[in-house]
């Protein structure tokens, strides 16, 4: 059996000092590993078995992404912070690129767990980075 990828993870880069968004991204990267545990070797198209078991793991994903985009919409609505609207808008299209990768492989698409792997994580970083870490700064300014 080929070896697991390591994954960077989580790192203090992406701390935004909201302790319960925190904990979230934080899991939200755990379960990312289930991907890899989800198939043999996340290099090769995904057999019809690992296509299932891949498949239950992006519906965790996806259903743990939306609990957690309700949580952060929460709190910019709590402070009317200026760029919600730009975050519900990535938040859908995260969503949607998620159902997306899931009729992929429902329809027999050759697959790499890898690709599915990359596009969740380097999503969720450069979403982290670019668009909550400002919001963190917002929040932490106007929070009461």
């Amino acid at each position: 059996m080929p070896p697991k990828l390591n994954l960077a993870g989580f790192t203090a880069e992406y701390l935004m000092d909201i302790p319960e968004i925190d904990e979230q991204h934080k899991l939200f990267f755990e379960l990312l590993d289930k991907i890899g545990d989800a198939t043999d070797d996340l290099y090769k198209p995904l057999s019809d078995d690992e296509v299932d078991n891949v498949i239950d793991v992006l519906n965790e994903l996806r259903n743990y992404a939306l609990l957690h985009f309700r949580t952060e919409e929460s709190y910019m609505r709590e402070i009317d912070y200026p760029g919600l609207p730009k975050q519900k808008n990535e938040h859908n299209r995260f969503i949607t690129d998620v159902i997306r990768l899931e009729a992929e492989l429902l329809n027999g698409s050759a697959m790499p767990a890898i690709k599915i792997r990359n596009f969740m994580h380097d999503w969720y970083r450069d979403h982290i980075l670019e668009l909550d870490k400002p919001f963190s700064s917002f929040y932490k300014k106007n929070s009461k």
